[in-house]
């Protein structure tokens, strides 16, 4: 699959988008990137700040989601919770994140995944994250 861009397949606009493209997406695994703006709205210091790499993860996910549905509109999510965030650098603005979510369960319309970003080959957050997608 060549990289698509995300932005069709979430509900997510400007200036509040932490994903570019869609580079790999299946049933269970969906890898996106991103590249930081030096400008974009959760970037403090220079640095993608904590909230933007779990949002980075939601959009993930809904990009999966999105993909998965592409004759339908796109839906919402909602995080239901985020077990183990763990930070193991936050990218500097200019960087591109490659974001891998692999899908634990689902059920209903609830699904769980184990998230795990990277910048410059080197692991910078995981998680485990539960999201509840919203019919429209």
């Amino acid at each position: 699959m060549s990289p698509t861009p995300a932005l069709p397949f979430i509900p997510q606009r400007p200036p509040f988008v932490l994903v570019d493209n869609i580079l790999s997406c299946d049933e269970s695994i969906v890898i996106t990137d991103f590249h930081i703006p030096e400008d974009h709205i959760l970037v403090e210091n220079g640095l993608l700040s904590e909230a933007g790499l779990m949002e980075n993860v939601a959009q993930t996910c809904a990009a999966r989601i999105g993909w998965l549905n592409q004759t339908q509109p796109v839906r919402l999510g909602v995080i239901g919770s985020i077990n183990n965030f763990e930070i193991l650098q936050l990218p500097r603005a200019g960087k591109q994140l490659v974001t891998t979510v692999a899908v634990e369960s689902s059920v209903f319309e609830a699904i769980i995944v184990n998230a795990e970003v990277s910048c410059d080959n080197q692991p910078a957050a995981r998680c485990k994250m539960k999201v509840f997608v919203i019919e429209n």
